[in-house]
């Protein structure tokens, strides 16, 4: 208790850490957001962390490339699912914890969008919302190839085309948007190597910075009132 206090003290000393914590903890909350703005946001938020969490240690025995062959890919998601330590476990809950999110985070905007929270002077901050929730969605989506099986690969493929625009858009126009985000003609390492790279390093810094910005916004305007 003694080291405890003398942590806290010092920090307090330097950027007052206890009074930022009681204006968030005791801060009141009108009724009309308690469902909205209390427990789904918080919830989204408690799920982004549990994401982070799960995503790093799995990040440990995950190997997405071995000079340009992706088989080490399948083979280490076989041994977190197999051999490592709890990989089993760690594995599901990244995976039920991303699709939980997903529906969480749709329920957060929808219930915001109801109480009128797009109009000004919050319209800012939907659009920040509005982004997090498709950061959300590509995590989803470059995650997904990451196991490199056979039913990841069959269906990246498919979605790539569909958002190349295969068969709607000009062939140039749809060969661009294919290569650059698959890396070549067809579904291969560099896709692989991509999507890693986007879902590990790209979305998460994207996603704290709007995070961020998402919660200053909130914290200064508070919860939009219904009607």
């Amino acid at each position: 208790m003694g080291l405890q206090s003398a942590i806290i003290d010092w920090l307090d000393a330097r950027f007052e850490l206890t009074d930022a914590v009681d204006a968030e903890v005791y801060r009141r909350v009108p009724n009309y957001a308690a469902a909205t703005y209390r427990y789904l946001g918080g919830v989204a938020v408690f799920l982004v962390t549990i994401e982070f969490i799960t995503g790093f240690l799995l990040g440990l025995y995950y190997v997405p490339d071995g000079a340009g062959n992706p088989a080490p890919a399948y083979a280490s998601v076989v041994f977190i699912q197999q051999a490592a330590y709890l990989g089993w476990l760690i594995r599901g809950i990244h995976f039920w914890g991303a699709n939980l999110l997903i529906a969480v985070a749709f329920l957060h905007m929808t219930f915001v969008f109801w109480n009128g929270g797009y109009r000004p002077p919050r319209e800012l901050n939907w659009m920040v919302g509005v982004l997090v929730f498709l950061i959300i969605v590509l995590f989803s989506f470059t995650g997904s190839l990451l196991p490199w099986d056979a039913n990841s690969y069959l269906a990246r493929a498919r979605e790539i085309s569909i958002i190349s625009g295969s068969g709607v858009l000009p062939d140039g126009v749809s060969g661009f948007i294919r290569y650059a985000v698959q890396g070549g003609p067809v579904v291969g390492p560099t896709t692989l190597l991509r999507f890693f790279m986007a879902h590990v390093f790209l979305l998460p810094g994207l996603m704290a910075v709007l995070l961020y910005v998402h919660f200053r916004l909130v914290r200064k305007q508070g919860p939009a009132e219904p009607g």
